[in-house]
């Protein structure tokens, strides 16, 4: 595996991270890094999917996000965003909220029908960060997603804000494990992590595509 750390640097990244926990999407707490704000506008146009899924809604803010991008974009891409707590007052023609755990999504994802949904798909893990949840999600996709699908594994910049303790070892111990001992299942897109620099991003290491 190749080295984890980002290319925020430590003088920097405080006050970065201290903006991407303020920010907002039409007034609704967003929390993105702006720089995967652009690495996910230039997927979702080379990618086109036609599914968009989101383990970890929080207030909303990203989905209606995805959803507008969508629109702006002229993707046929429906959004679903799933938590265990459901955003209210967010709605979007194309955006359904689901109510799930990162732990048991196979029930989740079974009752929606995903399996019938079209390719390809964008999914973005962006739940509980821990290194439990995380895996579960990688073992549940890595099972549903098919040849050049693409998941974002995010926050794995918790090991440069010295946070991976507090889940674990987070996303990052998770793509360890998971890449190591299933190497074929999915490629790092590094044309992805590296867009403006060797893992200039919130996801190091964190975007896959589904071999």
């Amino acid at each position: 595996m190749r080295p984890f750390s980002t290319a925020f640097t430590k003088p920097m990244l405080p006050g970065y991270q201290a903006g991407v926990m303020k920010y907002t999407y039409k007034g609704i707490r967003c929390l993105k890094s702006p720089v995967d704000l652009a690495i996910y506008m230039r997927l979702l146009w080379d990618l086109k999917p036609r599914l968009i899924l989101e383990i970890g809604s929080h207030s909303g803010g990203s989905a209606l996000l995805f959803a507008d991008l969508c629109d702006m974009l002229g993707l046929e891409a429906q959004v679903i965003s799933i938590d265990l707590e459901m955003p209210t007052g967010v709605q979007h023609p194309r955006l359904r909220f689901l109510h799930g755990d990162v732990m048991a999504l196979d029930a989740v994802l079974d009752a929606a029908g995903l399996d019938g949904l079209p390719h390809p798909w964008f999914v973005t893990e962006d739940s509980a960060h821990s290194y439990q949840g995380c895996m579960a999600a990688l073992e549940v996709f890595a099972a549903r997603m098919r040849t050049g699908d693409v998941l974002a594994m995010e926050d794995g910049v918790l090991d440069d804000l010295g946070l991976s303790a507090r889940y674990d070892g987070g996303p990052n111990r998770a793509l360890t494990e998971f890449l190591v001992n299933r190497p074929d299942t999915f490629a790092v897109a590094t044309d992805l992590c590296d867009m403006f620099g060797t893992n200039a991003t919130y996801n190091p290491n964190g975007y896959l595509r589904k071999l």
